[in-house]
């Protein structure tokens, strides 16, 4: 379980390096689309492989943010990804894994917000892209620090 989180973040990590040194930082990760279509699709889909060790760490009364944050992933990725003309769909679960990943973290280890809040505070230029990735920092951490905890 710890094996296949790591695998997944390290599948997401380099995808989205690989896809931002070609196409340089946009506006959001979901607009790399434009370029790398099925490739972003993959790297989204990756972060199911976070799924059980997420569940693992997260208090019983708490794991649905893990599930629904994680569907609401798929679901912005698939939406990206298959209709590119009606993004309402795209919006919604975006903004719904954002909130449903930011909860997350602060049940897991609210600490770990650190990086989400620089990435926020950091000014106006490309903000999307930066909240985005300053999330997946957060969470990344979150889940590294509790299973962590959990291993000793």
């Amino acid at each position: 379980m710890v094996k296949v989180a790591y695998i997944g973040m390290i599948v997401f990590v380099v995808l989205l390096a690989g896809m931002s040194w070609t196409t340089g930082t946009q506006r959001s990760i979901s607009a790399l689309s434009k370029r790398w279509r099925w490739l972003l699709l993959v790297a989204l889909w990756s972060q199911v492989m976070l799924l059980p060790a997420m569940l693992s760490v997260t208090p019983s009364r708490w794991q649905w943010l893990a599930a629904m944050g994680i569907g609401a992933i798929v679901i912005t990725g698939a939406a990206d990804v298959w209709n590119k003309t009606d993004e309402r769909v795209h919006i919604i679960a975006a903004v719904s894994a954002f909130t449903l990943l930011t909860g997350w973290v602060m049940v897991v280890n609210s600490v770990c917000l650190l990086p989400l809040i620089v990435c926020i505070a950091a000014g106006r230029d490309n903000w999307q892209w930066r909240v985005e990735v300053g999330l997946v920092i957060s969470v990344y951490m979150a889940l590294v620090s509790a299973l962590k905890i959990v291993i000793k």
